[in-house]
């Protein structure tokens, strides 16, 4: 009996739990995907098998706790760190069974004291023939497409008993139940209930759509049993008024900057204006209120509210200690994270992630043969403000760069800058058109418009004599198809196509949204439109001639009198804007942000430096020599000199964007990557091996950064993203990715290493791998640490803006999976068979698999609140399958070494 006690609290046990949480979670975020969020928290989160997964991993942390007397001074970190566990998840224990949540529905002028909870539920009341409710039972009930609850409970009418039980919901019923009343509304679905009483069974029909519910009732001797399913009514001790809803755009755009609802608060004593908006909580008598959405005609808003004070203090308190372990294990010298040797492991025994070099190439810089300005005024002409769609007023130089990488791919064309092509096009579009301008990538279509190389001009794709387009009919037949049934072919026409519009909005003049607007200041025209909008004549013929006279100057060689006009147009703008422009000062950053280029020159350097000084370290490891003093020194140098720049380009887009650079893919993999050199040169003078790995690590993040699918522009933020939990949240949770990538490039190392091994380096190489081994441990740690802050600040993040600190989102999920995979990989060295340096390098080679399913996986291919792609299928490249298989192969090879020590 004692032994299987021993198990139900050892290690192996822990290991087993975590398998069967990281499984049984994954499998969740994907049933998610397919089924929607109902489904998932039927099969998993919300299962009692689930349930008894989290007591059980309490127990286990629990009784570590006794066993091996973590109360002790010397390991009070580590006893924070369990105790913090158990206290998270009764915390969400508790919310789970006596949390309440839902939303209330306001239009202005109207009163509601109770909300409408966010889980549906079955009602069933009894009517008496008095008209007075006699009994009322309710329960949580759901139905998916692959699951459904059941339901019996028994009410008494006039004295007799009667027994109500769910059977079933039919889709049509009306023709698989040829019993069923026929419907002449829409309303063909329904759930199917059997009512059993003294006489004899019968059907009841509660008929329903995707957007309501008709209630069903049931009458004996004048009592009613009414049944109705959907959101329960929930009252609160006070009622909520709304006065007013206020939407503020962004300028030139339809994207909300905030939205926010005045209300009067009445709780029986007392009148209160509150105010609630995105990131603005209202708190009171233990209930949170939060801004949700709003109604299309932005006269009524949706609020959502939140009752659970005990289960977040406990929640929170759990976080605050999580917290105090972090910074006491980091500072307390007896931890082991600090005392951590290559002892913990054996020299021998399991599996592995991620190194790849690429090239950079250039290309040739001729002389483009259509018309371009002369670089001194399309530098000022740069300067010159625009609305974009998304609600950002930039300058025409930031627009042209990021079109010219949209189109072509490129910083420049034949050795001209963007704003000279986008001038260029304007102003000569005849010729312009039959520059090569757009990238064609695909083969396929490469041959259908007869293209000699990779670019296309606008002549290629449409006749320009009769406006026939090449293309058209395969654009037709994608857009006539759902974005899921999208394959590989389509998307890359579409790319094509999109390229080619972008060209015609140029020649249009519809991208440059350029002055004010009479009347509505905040919605710019450009000045090929209506300017009859113009404050007064003067100014309309001042709008309709700007572009013209810039122009003639431009081509008449006049250089000074068109810079004097581009002046006359930016004063115009700061004279009528309905809103405050960017400084000067600030377009200038701007223009020298993207003109510099820095992670364009970045990524090269550390590539170059950190593959070249790699082999350099290996050759002397396999040699028996020490690495040139002077050789690390230069490492050194470059690497500091790179982190210096990569800091400026962060510092400067910070500036420019007056928020944060933390907020979409782009500007996190740039962070990304200047922790992963910060991290190297903190651990440079251990081991150089660890700023070789860090330097390739961030090299490759940067060039993952300038991939297509990753949108540098600066952006406006979402109101929900406009909150300093986010900085935080992204901040740590993304510096954490660095350290946990830096863990696998170095396990890699260690890999390459083992199958390196010979009778006449063996000692060298193994003193080599314990040391590396160390670091990975501290690195991991370290990571792991971060991931863990940065998760929960995210939970707190969530829970100040929309009232929920944990939803079982696939991004939070699978947070939370790569919490307990690095747990366990710090752990792993307690685990007989895991207690090898192959074993943990191998571990913390592939448990990057699980960031890349968080950081990529979730973003393209789940759908949740953190997705980009919306659950639609993304094509998986075919290199990560290689990739996969060689890492595979080497880790073989690698273990069969071992073997042989």
């Amino acid at each position: 009996m004692r032994k299987h006690l021993q198990f139900f609290f050892s290690f192996r046990f822990m290991g087993l739990l975590f398998a069967l949480l990281v499984i049984s979670m994954a499998t969740a975020t994907f049933i998610e995907n397919d089924h929607g969020s109902r489904a998932a928290f039927e099969l998993v989160y919300g299962s009692v098998w689930f349930e008894i997964l989290m007591v059980l991993t309490m127990i286990n942390l629990a009784g570590r706790l006794i066993i091996d007397r973590l109360y002790r001074k010397e390991k009070i970190s580590v006893m924070l760190f369990h105790l913090a566990f158990i206290i998270i998840i009764l915390g969400g224990g508790i919310t789970r069974y006596f949390g309440e949540e839902g939303t209330i529905h306001l239009r202005e002028g109207e009163t509601k004291d109770y909300f409408l909870s966010h889980i549906p539920y079955l009602q069933a009341e009894v009517i008496n023939d008095s008209g007075e409710v006699a009994d009322q039972h309710h329960q949580a009930f759901s139905v998916t497409l692959i699951t459904e609850d059941s339901y019996r409970h028994t009410f008494s009418l006039a004295g007799e008993k009667f027994t109500l039980e769910y059977q079933g919901y039919i889709e049509d019923a009306t023709k698989i139940k040829p019993h069923a009343p026929r419907r002449e509304d829409p309303m063909t679905d329904a759930m199917v209930f059997e009512i059993t009483g003294p006489a004899e069974a019968q059907d009841i029909f509660l008929w329903m759509n995707d957007r309501e519910v008709k209630p069903a009732a049931f009458s004996h001797d004048g009592h009613i049993l009414r049944i109705d399913y959907g959101s329960r009514h929930i009252s609160m001790p006070f009622s909520l008024q709304l006065k007013n809803f206020i939407l503020e755009r962004y300028p030139g755009s339809g994207t909300p900057s905030s939205f926010k609802s005045k209300l009067l608060l009445n709780d029986g004593r007392q009148d209160k204006h509150v105010q609630v908006s995105m990131n603005n909580v209202l708190k009171y008598q233990g209930y949170r209120i939060f801004q949700d959405s709003y109604d299309k005609d932005e006269k009524g808003s949706v609020l959502a509210v939140n009752h659970d004070p005990v289960g977040m203090i406990f929640t929170y308190t759990g976080y605050g200690i999580l917290f105090l372990f972090i910074i006491i294990s980091l500072l307390n010298p007896n931890s082991l994270f600090r005392k951590i040797t290559a002892g913990r492991w054996k020299q021998t025994a399991i599996k592995s992630g991620l190194v790849l070099i690429i090239l950079a190439s250039g290309i040739s810089g001729l002389q483009a043969q259509g018309w371009a300005p002369q670089e001194e005024v399309a530098h000022e002409f740069g300067k010159i403000l625009v609305q974009d769609r998304n609600g950002r007023t930039k300058p025409i130089y930031t627009l042209s760069h990021e079109i010219l990488r949209k189109v072509y791919r490129d910083d420049q064309y034949k050795g001209l800058g963007p704003v000279q092509v986008f001038m260029g096009i304007m102003f000569d579009s005849n010729r312009w058109l039959n520059e090569p301008l757009i990238k064609v990538s695909d083969e396929n279509i490469r041959e259908m418009a007869g293209l000699q190389g990779e670019y296309a001009a606008v002549s290629d794709l449409v006749n320009l004599q009769t406006g026939e387009y090449l293309l058209q009919q395969q654009v037709q037949a994608i857009y006539n198809k759902t974005p899921a049934t999208r394959n590989k072919p389509d998307k890359k026409i579409l790319k094509v196509d999109e390229r080619l519009n972008i060209v015609t909005m140029i020649v249009r003049g519809d991208l440059l949204k350029i002055f004010p607007v009479e009347g509505d200041p905040h919605n710019w025209i450009s000045p090929f439109e209506d300017s009859l909008h113009a404050p007064g004549v003067g100014d309309s013929v001042f709008m309709s001639g700007s572009m013209e006279n810039i122009f003639m100057s431009v081509k008449s060689g006049k250089v000074k009198q068109a810079i004097q006009q581009i002046q006359k147009l930016k004063n115009y703008q700061r004279e009528h804007a309905g809103y405050e422009l960017p400084s000067s000062s600030k377009v200038q950053a701007e223009i020298f942000y993207h003109k510099s280029g820095f992670y364009g020159k970045l990524f090269p350097l550390y590539m170059t430096a950190g593959f070249l000084f790699l082999i350099i370290l290996i050759y002397n490891l396999l040699h028996g020599q020490k690495p040139h003093r002077w050789t690390l020194i230069l490492m050194i140098a470059l690497m500091s000199a790179g982190l210096l720049v990569h800091t400026a380009g962060i510092g400067l887009r910070w500036y420019i964007a007056e928020r944060a650079p933390l907020s979409n893919g782009y500007e996190t993999m740039v962070f990304i990557s200047w922790v992963a050199i910060l991290a190297g040169l903190l651990y440079a003078r251990r081991s150089p091996l660890a700023l070789a790995s860090t330097a390739l690590l961030a090299g490759f993040t940067l060039m993952v950064a300038r991939l297509s699918f990753m949108d540098p522009g600066i952006t406006a933020l979402m109101p929900v993203l406009n909150s300093y939990w986010l900085t935080l949240h992204v901040s740590v949770i993304t510096a954490s990715y660095a350290f946990l990538g830096m863990g696998a490039v170095l396990g890699l190392i260690c890999l390459i290493l083992f199958i390196l091994i010979k009778p006449s380096n063996r000692d060298n190489i193994l003193s080599t791998i314990r040391e590396l081994t160390v670091i990975n441990y501290k690195s991991l740690t370290l990571g792991l640490y971060m991931l863990t802050i940065g998760t929960f600040l995210g939970a707190i993040w969530a829970n100040e803006s929309w009232g929920r600190y944990w939803g079982w989102d696939p991004k939070e999920t699978w947070s939370l999976i790569s919490i307990i995979v690095y747990s366990f990989i710090i752990h792993s060295h307690k685990i007989q068979a895991f207690r090898s340096l192959f074993a943990f390098n191998t571990l913390a080679l592939f448990g990057l698999s699980s960031i890349l399913m968080t950081y990529f996986g979730v973003n393209y291919y789940l759908s949740g609140l953190h997705s980009y792609a919306g659950g639609d299928p993304v094509p998986v490249p075919a290199m990560l399958y290689f990739t996969v298989a060689a890492l595979l192969i080497l880790a073989f090879f690698a273990r069969v070494k071992t073997n042989k020590l």
